[in-house]
């Protein structure tokens, strides 16, 4: 087993990046920091400091076979006790843009229960010089484009959006140490 560093001060570490992933998923398409010393394995230090901030031994993460790991999986059960499941349903999923993967085939909750969607946490090549998206909606004054290097299958997803609002899934988009998100909420015009 494989024990790598989680963050240096982790109490106000999370804290700080806690808030700074809100700003992110109520800022759809803004630009967040989250350094971190290292990644997990193959992980980038932002997608590492979302799994540190965000799952625990009360929510369950799905992973994708490229981006699982021993490595990951026992820095995952050390720091954060998150159960790793099998079901695409589980509140969390990490992936790789590499593996191309669909939200559709994730939990979208329902009109009673959105809440009990999937967040898709998806580790990107870069978040710029990708197709451009217009993104509008709450958390958003006026139209913002964003160019995020996005995989065929969110892209379709994004445009043919197949869950009626309240239902869909949440997405964060890590490269390095930044991060940007796309919440449910926000309309996405794929220019």
């Amino acid at each position: 087993m494989t024990l790598l560093a989680s963050f240096t001060h982790p109490v106000a570490d999370a804290q700080r990046a806690f808030r700074r992933i809100l700003k992110a998923m109520s800022e759809p398409g803004v630009m967040v920091s989250l350094p971190l010393a290292q990644g997990w394995g193959e992980l980038s230090p932002a997608a590492t400091a979302v799994l540190l901030t965000l799952v625990d031994q009360e929510s369950a993460l799905w992973l994708d076979q490229r981006v699982d790991s021993d490595t990951l999986r026992s820095n995952l059960r050390f720091h954060t006790g998150v159960p790793i499941v099998a079901e695409r349903d589980a509140l969390f999923a990490l992936t790789h843009a590499a593996a191309n993967p669909d939200p559709a085939l994730f939990a979208a909750g329902d009109n009673m229960a959105p809440e009990k969607s999937t967040t898709l946490i998806v580790e990107v090549p870069a978040l710029n010089g990708g197709l451009t998206l217009r993104l509008s909606g709450p958390g958003l004054r006026e139209s913002r484009a964003i160019a995020p290097q996005l995989p065929a299958a969110i892209l379709h997803y994004l445009r043919e959006r197949p869950h009626p609002f309240p239902q869909g899934v949440d997405l964060i988009f890590t490269c390095g140490e930044a991060m940007m998100a796309l919440p449910r909420t926000t309309d996405v015009e794929v220019c």
